[in-house]
């Protein structure tokens, strides 16, 4: 069965098992809604039917949304947490990642290196959503809905990579403090730029790698300017779907239970199409018969090794403290308390 249709069945299922009160019950109500990047795999297979069809299709045609994706609405991102707040937007999807500049809090659901794989970067999320709900309602004036996730975020470089060592001095693209961080411990040199100009950057040698998720590298045709591939996961780009606090707070108690059970099918699809996407996506760039969704490419592709993986498991957990030294005492605690007792870490501050 085709992977669309199998999201589809996966989506009408929790439907099925989510209604809790009649359509009849329901108001007419129109939610102005800012997805994330339309031309991601998970934009066109989630969240456009989602909010198009599976929440209108929930409340008998009365809850019904308006649904932008993030670079038709005209915005970059990092503003979605005040524009929801003010209600300039009902419902916004924003990275974690994007808006942990005015607060670091937000960094903890995604610490680089912490995360080996989709299904443990979705415990962490779940591990650690009461602080991000707590902090983004008494903070940022936001109810979250959903936790939502990309693909892994990994090296594609111009020259080969067969270890970790390999990177020693490259200069490398990435996005956010915590993800130079990694490279810099790892002995690259970050570098900060734009998603649109890496495939230049790349031709031209004002960079040897990128950082960018699995799928989106490839979608973005980056292994026409860097045949390979480096799978170490440096961090998922979680991210989230949230409400104003003013405005959920004015939507009649049916709509409030709508939005709560139906926002966790949305979110529990958008995780399985993105597990099943970061497998398909290595594929694709291995150019193995499973390729699915994205191009199928050529490159090599390499991992760290399991003695690799234990020495970078230092590296991980220093960055973490130095998160933690950032973010405060009482912030390290509640990480202490959540993700950190899943893991196996302990925060010395």
């Amino acid at each position: 069965m085709p992977l669309c249709a199998r999201i589809a069945l996966f989506m009408a299922a929790l439907l099925l098992t989510s209604q809790s009160v009649r359509g009849e019950d329901y108001p007419a109500i129109r939610f102005n809604v800012v997805g994330g990047g339309s031309h991601n795999y998970s934009f066109r297979a989630v969240e456009q039917p989602f909010w198009n069809k599976t929440l209108p299709e929930s409340s008998q045609g009365k809850v019904t949304a308006q649904l932008l994706g993030l670079s038709e609405s005209g915005l970059k991102g990092p503003e979605i947490i005040r524009l929801m707040r003010f209600g300039a937007v009902d419902i916004g999807m924003g990275v974690f990642a994007f808006v942990a500049g005015d607060d670091a809090t937000f960094e903890g659901v995604d610490l680089p290196g912490m995360a080996t794989s989709i299904e443990q970067a979705r415990a962490i999320a779940d591990a650690y959503r009461p602080v991000l709900e707590q902090r983004l309602a008494e903070r940022h004036g936001i109810k979250l809905l959903a936790t939502v996730p990309y693909t892994a975020q990994v090296f594609f470089c111009r020259k080969p990579v067969n270890a970790i060592g390999d990177l020693k001095g490259r200069k490398i693209r990435t996005r956010g403090r915590n993800m130079a961080e990694l490279v810099k411990a790892i002995g690259g040199a970050p570098v900060t730029l734009p998603f649109a100009e890496v495939v230049t950057a790349m031709q031209t040698g004002v960079i040897d790698c990128a950082v960018t998720g699995i799928g989106s590298g490839n979608a973005a045709k980056w292994y026409d300017v860097a045949g390979y591939l480096y799978n170490l996961p440096v961090d998922w780009s979680i991210g989230f779907y949230g409400i104003g606090l003013a405005r959920w707070q004015q939507l009649p108690a049916s709509v409030q239970q709508l939005l709560q059970a139906q926002t966790r099918v949305l979110e529990d699809a958008l995780w399985q199409a993105t597990g099943n996407e970061n497998r398909y996506a290595l594929a694709c760039n291995l150019g193995q018969p499973d390729c699915q969704i994205h191009h199928p490419a050529h490159m090599t592709v390499s991992a760290p090794s399991a003695a690799e993986r234990q020495s970078l498991r230092h590296i991980v957990i220093d960055i973490a403290n130095e998160w933690g030294k950032r973010c405060g005492a009482a912030c390290s605690a509640r990480w202490n308390a959540s993700v950190g007792t899943l893991v196996g870490v302990q925060l010395n501050n």
